[in-house]
């Protein structure tokens, strides 16, 4: 049942606030390792702090099956542009809407010129989860709205170099530690 929910939430309570950025000069290389690195789906490219573009896995993706030889090439020859962006104080089901007419899975959030977060899917479905359960938020939703970072799998090896697991590894190892049981 859905009751005393706010009327109007704005992006500035749901956004992500640590925004992975990479300079305009930076190869796809650098990207890709960016996204491995921190387990997201975009890195917001920038000229000078500005934000000027997004690098998505899709785009990559697409340029791969195009027979690019990608790792190479700057972020601004793949970058989605012109940047799509919202400000932080748009009212989030506005946002919602525009995400899904424009087929776009992140905006990055920007106040005059600068990055102040992005907004993803999964900001979104949390929002939707507390909204549509709030204010009696079983236990389990409650875990699920409150930790963005969820583990999908366990079990799995992780790389003794970088900690990340070792399907998602790029760094160079020469050895594998197995996983304590």
């Amino acid at each position: 049942m859905l009751m005393n929910r706010p009327e109007h939430t704005h992006l500035s309570d749901i956004m992500t606030t640590k925004v992975v950025t990479l300079d305009i000069t930076e190869r796809v290389e650098e990207a890709l390792r960016l996204m491995v690195k921190f387990d997201i789906g975009s890195v917001v490219v920038t000229d000078k702090q500005k934000p000027v573009g997004i690098v998505t896995e899709r785009d990559i993706t697409r340029a791969a099956l195009r027979g690019d030889s990608l790792l190479k090439l700057p972020v601004r020859s793949l970058m989605s542009r012109p940047l799509q962006t919202v400000s932080p104080n748009m009212e989030t089901q506005s946002v919602l809407e525009n995400m899904l007419k424009l087929g776009v899975r992140r905006l990055p959030i920007v106040d005059g010129e600068k990055l102040m977060g992005i907004v993803t899917e999964k900001d979104l479905m949390r929002w939707v989860l507390r909204m549509f359960y709030e204010p009696n938020l079983p236990a389990e939703i409650r875990a699920l709205v409150a930790n963005p970072q969820i583990e999908a799998l366990v079990g799995r090896q992780r790389c003794p170099s970088c900690g990340h697991y070792l399907d998602e590894c790029i760094c160079v190892r020469t050895s594998v530690v197995p996983s304590e049981k």
